[in-house]
């Protein structure tokens, strides 16, 4: 397999979060290295790192390290990179949030998922978000091992699922930061020992904001959800999602330069933000708070 710059950056990222868990313990990590005459990893300060060490492997051999690490065929690994890059599976700049569910709620978790992609957030919703032209099982396994977060809906149904139930696995064997939201049941298992919030008669708005704000406030996710409102903002189809996404930008409070520029020229690149009441409503105090030209000059 060809790879580009970006696949392999991507697989090795992939791969070092792999080598990185509990399973991994140091001899497995070098016994594996041994396998594929690589120089071991002794984890003293002077000595090669996991990265260095995996540096300058060839295509082929990278290729056949993600299949053993990750447990897909080689010949899924395709579509891995694909779904790693965000290609297909996610959307590209957006914070990427599996939401494990049961079947029967698919049109509420949607709904819940529209409203996440206002304010710069993916939920991967089965079916809902999948290329029909490849396998499901395949592009929900893809999703679960490129996911960057995991937000578990629990309406009565989940529990007794045993695909939710692989679902909550797979993220707890990841240790991708793991959010669950009570819908008219407490979650059994190993998740049923936290306490978690209660949504039960809220909107799927109301549940957005939950989750929302339970992503942005992960140090790990936080330029991810920021990167995606610029997305969201630039791609609005309204001028009532422009003001949403103006919204959550200007809670953010301030931004750096770079993203200053970013959105000056986001502002003139949509007809819907530049045009609208809202956003336009929602950006004016932000930029006069923080002592910025109104309206932003054209680039």
């Amino acid at each position: 397999m060809a790879l580009t710059r970006k696949d392999r950056f991507n697989m090795k990222t992939q791969l070092l979060e792999g080598l990185g868990t509990l399973e991994w313990d140091p001899t497995r990590v070098n016994v594996l290295l041994r396998e594929f005459e690589l120089q071991p990893f002794t984890g003293q300060f002077d000595h090669p790192s996991l990265d260095e060490i995996i540096a300058d492997v060839t295509d082929e051999k990278l290729t056949e390290l993600y299949s053993v690490v990750m447990g897909v065929d080689i010949d899924a690994v395709v579509d891995v990179v694909e779904s790693v890059a965000g290609d297909g599976v996610w959307k590209p700049d957006y914070a990427r949030v599996f939401l494990s569910h049961s079947a029967k709620h698919k049109k509420f978790v949607g709904e819940v998922a529209d409203e996440l992609a206002l304010v710069g957030i993916h939920g991967f919703v089965a079916h809902d978000t999948m290329a029909f032209s490849k396998p499901w099982q395949s592009q929900i396994e893809q999703s679960l091992r490129s996911m960057q977060a995991f937000v578990a809906i629990i309406h009565p149904e989940f529990n007794s699922s045993p695909w939710c139930q692989q679902e909550v696995g797979w993220a707890r064997g990841r240790r991708v930061p793991f959010y669950a939201i009570r819908y008219g049941t407490d979650p059994a298992g190993f998740i049923g020992r936290d306490q978690w919030p209660s949504a039960t008669n809220q909107t799927p708005a109301q549940v957005a904001t939950i989750i929302s704000s339970w992503v942005s406030a992960l140090p790990e996710l936080g330029a991810a959800v920021t990167e995606g409102l610029f997305e969201s903002l630039r791609t609005a189809p309204s001028f009532i999602d422009a003001g949403t996404a103006a919204k959550r930008i200007a809670a953010l409070g301030s931004l750096t330069a770079d993203q200053w520029k970013r959105l000056d020229a986001t502002y003139w690149s949509n007809d819907q933000v530049y045009g609208g009441a809202l956003p336009s409503n929602a950006l004016e105090p932000f930029y006069r708070e923080n002592q910025r030209q109104w309206p932003p000059a054209k680039p």
